[in-house]
């Protein structure tokens, strides 16, 4: 379905609540692309994904940046921090307790 005709209107105010805000985050044309590819589809976002890329990320960076600083980079506790970043040495070190 192409729903390009719609910048030929004044859409915005016809757009309230979730679809207000997504428009003026993203912009009208990638607002279309959305509405084209799942019109009459709830979406659901989970926030998931972001857990676990949080998480990779501090992988990556404990001991080379401050547990503080991550924690406020990432908008999470410190001490998840350090969960997250324990979990890493721990697995390390069980990588070669068998030899």
């Amino acid at each position: 379905m192409n729903l390009e005709w719609i910048k030929e209107i004044d859409y915005r105010k016809h757009l309230t609540g979730d679809l207000a805000e997504l428009e003026k985050i993203i912009g009208i044309d990638n607002l279309i692309k959305i509405l084209e590819y799942f019109g009459k589809t709830a979406i659901y976002i989970s926030e998931k994904p972001i857990l676990e890329m949080k998480k990779e990320y501090i992988r990556k960076h404990y001991g080379k940046i401050g547990a503080k600083e991550l924690a406020r980079k990432l908008g999470i506790s410190e001490r998840l921090v350090y969960e997250i970043g324990n979990e890493k040495v721990t697995c390390e070190k069980g990588l070669f307790d068998g030899e």
